[in-house]
């Protein structure tokens, strides 16, 4: 086996600053599903004239949203599994 040259380590940043921006990027989508989520229920308490149906409409679409980060972090950490086993062979 040879040394590690400096062209490796290069890839190496590479590839660490790409994970970073995808991790980046999926924190952006994350607060923009909650930002949606909290907008959404704000417009439906203010526009519905029965306080407790929008409140539980207000928190179905809150945990619509929370699911959805949840399943999005899921996915990711399947892909990044994925991805782990792809460098090891």
């Amino acid at each position: 086996m040879s040394a590690p040259t400096h062209r490796d380590a290069g890839d190496e940043r590479s590839e660490i600053g790409r994970r970073r921006r995808r991790a980046a990027q999926r924190r952006r989508l994350a607060r923009v599903d909650v930002a949606i989520g909290i907008v959404g229920a704000g417009v439906i308490v203010l526009a519905t004239p029965g306080l407790a149906i929008a409140a539980l409409i207000a928190l179905i679409v809150l945990l619509l949203c929370g699911v959805s980060v949840l399943v999005e972090r899921g996915l990711a950490r399947r892909r990044e599994r994925v991805g782990d086993d792809d460098q090891v062979r």
